[in-house]
C-alpha cells in the first residue's frame, strides 16, 4: 500500500490556515486516487515531536551508528520515513521568509547519507528517497514574491533526496484589506494532482 507522508509544521494547530489548505490538498489527493489502490497517510506533527538539533554529541552518535550500519536506530526514524514514503506533503506557514524552526530541525534529521541520499565515487549526489513527488503547502498574510526561501530550501533538499517533482501550493495576500480568503484558498489548491 503506498504511503503519503504528511509533514505538518503548522504551529497554530486547528487555527492554522496552512493546515486548512493542506487538508484541502490531501482531500484532492484522496479523490484523485480513489479509483486506484488504497493508500495510507502517515502524519508527523512537528509541534508534538521531541526533536533536538544536532550537536557534537548527537553527531558523534549518528556517525557511530552509521559506521556500524545501524540505520534502523530510532535516531533515523524521520530519515527512514522520508526515504520510504511514496509521496511527501509538507505544510509550513510562511515565517520569517521561510518556515518555522521545527521544520529546519526535522530536515536536518532527515538528511542522512546512506538513508535519504548517498554519493557516487565521483562525488555526485544520488537520491535514495522513494517518492517522486513533493507538495509544499504554505500561506502568507502578504505576498511572498522573490523571497520564497522556504520552498527553495525544501526543493533543493528534495533534489538531493532524489524527489524529481516538487509542487508549490500557496495562498498569499490573506491579510490584505478586502481579501477574499475563501476564494484565495480555493484557487491555491486548484492545480493538477499527481497520482501514485
Amino acid at each position: 500500500m503506498p504511503t503519503l507522508l504528511f509533514i505538518n509544521a503548522c504551529v497554530r494547530g486547528r487555527d492554522s490556515r496552512t493546515l486548512a489548505l493542506a487538508e484541502q490538498l490531501l482531500e484532492r489527493i484522496r479523490e484523485a486516487n480513489s479509483h486506484d489502490m488504497a493508500f495510507h497517510i502517515e502524519e508527523i506533527r512537528l509541534s508534538t515531536e521531541n526533536m533536538l538539533p544536532l550537536n557534537y554529541e548527537r553527531l558523534q552518535r549518528r556517525d557511530e551508528l552509521l559506521a556500524a550500519g545501524q540505520t534502523d536506530d530510532t535516531m533515523f526514524d524521520y530519515a527512514n520515513a522520508v526515504a520510504s514514503a511514496d509521496m511527501l506533503v509538507i505544510a509550513a506557514p510562511y515565517w520569517n521568509m521561510a518556515f518555522p524552526a521545527s521544520l529546519k530541525i526535522f530536515l536536518e534529521l532527515t538528511s542522512v547519507e546512506g538513508i535519504t541520499f548517498t554519493y557516487a565515487q565521483d562525488g555526485t549526489p544520488i537520491g535514495l528517497a522513494n517518492a517522486s513527488d513533493m507538495y509544499y503547502v504554505t500561506t502568507s498574510g502578504g505576498y511572498i514574491g522573490d523571497c520564497n526561501f522556504g520552498f527553495e530550501y525544501v526543493n533543493a533538499l528534495c533534489r538531493l533526496y532524489g524527489v524529481e517533482n516538487t509542487h508549490f501550493v500557496s495562498a498569499e495576500g490573506l491579510d490584505l484589506d478586502g481579501a477574499d480568503v475563501q476564494a484565495i484558498m480555493e484557487a491555491a489548491c486548484s492545480g493538477e494532482i499527481v497520482n501514485f
